[in-house]
């Protein structure tokens, strides 16, 4: 459905949002969506995911009806009612909808019966487009569920809870052993009450906003950052000047050993496009954005390698001249099982091609952040979205230079 497709406006007082109920004290700031708007009032089930209306995990009703808040302008939710994911049980009890012993919506509790998460991420957004449906477009859901992706399930379940399919066992016999057990966190989950990494009020907060490199290899000759620091909120830009010289692995292993220690936190040479480059310190995301846009980068463009097989050549361009590598080849393993050349030979058909095939990066749908305070006892709190929390914490102190027992994992 589109924006203009919703139910008129109803007759609710004032420049109001009504969210769950209860008529919102904020009120929208220019351009801002809504999914913003009402993650800044505190609910904290709308998630933030791709920022573009491909995800669906930030899907809210307004009026009852669906939509992706990260595209729908805050400004349009005045005068109407907004239903997320906390508030969808009692909406559901207000239109005559039957909740479960816990209190949940039908959608929710067949979520937690047909354990239709894993993560958890995308189930508030993906319950309020299924509580949504009607019985035509659950006979088609691969068409009504396209606006809501999840990175983990694989659908299947999700198919399950909306046909109403319970697989869990209250009781599992056999201590649990091969049964299908219920998550304990399942009502959390479904509800929106499960906290992810920006699920945590932050008013006070300095906001980082990354200046990136438009070029795949070049030498960073000047920055200019005069502008940027002229925007009313912006509190001091960083660049490779400001940065530890010590380097690190992007990669995290129990082992560090195992990976190259080839990256700064901030560069005078970029070697691919997006890598950052300067960072803009403000008081709120709008002016660091903004600044970060007025940053003026000088770069002397190098020669890049985009295949590898070019990267391997003699003579290549190489990526880490100062690693003190004559290649670009970092490490190779061999291996083998049997006798190889012997059964190449005695093979009746050798077939050997080379195939290519696109990128796949089995990213999580969870928005990659961290949030950083300082604990009265001086100690550096890091909560972040990773799945290696301690090798984070390794890597951020020997980057820079900080006792173990100064950096906590936040929760």
């Amino acid at each position: 459905m589109s924006l203009d497709e919703l139910p008129p406006v109803r007759s609710v007082a004032g420049r109001c949002i009504v969210v769950n109920g209860v008529a919102a004290e904020a009120e929208p700031g220019p351009g801002q969506c809504l999914r913003t708007f009402l993650r800044e009032v505190g609910w904290f089930g709308v998630k933030k995911g791709c920022d573009s209306g491909d995800c669906g995990a930030c899907t809210v009703h307004v009026d009852g009806v669906p939509v992706h808040s990260c595209l729908y302008p805050a400004e349009r939710a005045v005068g109407h009612e907004v239903t997320t994911i906390e508030g969808l049980a009692a909406a559901g009890a207000a239109s005559g909808a039957t909740l479960d012993e816990q209190g949940l919506h039908p959608v929710q509790g067949a979520m937690v019966a047909a354990q239709a998460f894993q993560c958890g991420f995308c189930t508030p957004g993906m319950v309020m487009t299924a509580a949504a449906l009607t019985d035509d477009q659950r006979a088609d859901l691969p068409r009504a569920l396209k606006g809501n992706l999840c990175r983990c399930t694989g659908y299947r379940v999700i198919a399950d809870a909306v046909a109403g399919t319970v697989p869990v066992q209250d009781a599992p016999v056999n201590g649990g052993v091969g049964a299908c057990a219920p998550s304990p966190h399942g009502a959390a989950v479904v509800t929106g009450a499960a906290g992810f990494t920006l699920d945590v009020p932050t008013e006070g907060v300095l906001h980082l906003c990354l200046v990136r490199s438009p070029h795949a290899h070049a030498r960073v000759t000047s920055i200019d950052a005069s502008a940027a620091l002229a925007v009313p909120g912006v509190v001091r830009v960083l660049t490779h000047r400001d940065a530890p010289a010590r380097r690190f692995s992007t990669a995290r292993h129990e082992l560090p050993e195992d990976d190259p220690f080839d990256t700064r936190v901030l560069d005078d040479v970029v070697r691919f496009v997006g890598q950052r480059v300067a960072v803009v310190v403000a008081e709120s995301a709008t002016a660091a954005d903004r600044a970060a846009r007025l940053v003026e980068v000088g770069y002397q463009v190098l020669p890049a390698v985009l295949e590898p097989e070019q990267a391997m050549a003699p003579g290549a361009p190489l990526v880490h001249p100062e690693s003190g590598r004559v290649s670009n080849l970092c490490a190779q393993v061999h291996g083998h099982l049997g006798e190889v050349d012997a059964g190449l030979a005695a093979a009746v058909v050798v077939h050997d091609r080379t195939y290519r095939t696109q990128r796949v990066a089995h990213g999580a749908l969870e928005t990659h952040s961290c949030l950083v305070w300082p604990e009265e006892d001086g100690r550096i709190l890091v909560r972040t979205s990773t799945q290696t929390p301690f090798l984070t914490r390794d890597a951020l102190c020997a980057v820079f230079d900080l006792p173990p027992e100064r950096v906590r994992n936040g929760v």
